[in-house]
């Protein structure tokens, strides 16, 4: 039989290490806050291009001599959710169920600084070669979403396999054990639900406004927001 689970919240504070790390799942902070760091870098990027070409085309006007736009960049925010939820897409199923007990632990391969590298460096050939940013936009993504589960302090995960070819793992509760858990840490648990907020309120603002407009069907289409 299962021993009762302690107080979620209050264990969760009381570690110096994540021994329940499957309990702290955000969905609404990753998402959301990603999204928003994404939204913020486009408007920056398209503030810096509409400066840059508004100065390209005083050039022209004087020199006869085209330039390339470049404010043309386009974030496909179909993307920056991939990514943003990427590494728990790839790890939880292989960690949490179907290797559950090889590994019991839905923190694993895609949570490491090896995958984030990979994955950089993929986008940045693809971003060299070809002028596609997307892979490099899953990467960045996916590495915020290393930030939001602040990753630091499972480093023999971030650094796998600099410390062994093993991951942490941790004991493996029910479905009903866990459902318990995300409600308790979820309430209780500041690392938990004030992401939790901050991201819903983004998603919940930018839905919204895509309502709003009328954008909806566009953005499932193509991604964009405008």
């Amino acid at each position: 039989m299962h021993k009762p689970l302690p107080r979620m919240g209050a264990y969760l504070l009381s570690q110096t290490r994540p021994s329940v790390y499957n309990i702290q799942v955000l969905i609404f902070g990753h998402i959301g806050i990603t999204t928003g760091i994404a939204l913020g870098l486009d408007k920056a990027l398209h503030r810096k291009g509409s400066s840059k070409s508004s100065t390209s085309q005083k050039t022209q006007a004087s020199s006869d001599v085209s330039s390339p736009d470049t404010g043309s960049w386009v974030i496909d925010y179909r993307l920056v959710l991939l990514g943003s939820m990427l590494p728990d897409i790839i790890d939880k199923p292989v960690g949490d169920y179907f290797f559950v007990n090889t590994f019991g632990n839905g923190r694993i391969f895609a949570h490491t600084l090896l995958f984030l590298l990979f994955l950089l460096s993929i986008g940045l050939c693809r971003l060299w070669r070809g002028g596609r940013a997307g892979v490099l936009i899953v990467a960045l993504c996916s590495g915020f979403h290393l930030i939001l589960d602040r990753m630091w302090r499972t480093t023999q995960t971030l650094f796998w396999p600099i410390d062994g070819w093993s991951f942490p793992k941790y004991p493996h509760t029910d479905f009903w054990h866990t459902l318990s858990g995300w409600f308790d840490s979820g309430t209780s648990n500041p690392g938990v639900y004030i992401p939790e907020i901050i991201g819903g309120v983004i998603l919940l603002l930018v839905s919204l406004e895509l309502l709003r407009r009328g954008y909806l069907m566009h953005f499932l289409k193509s991604g964009t927001l405008k």
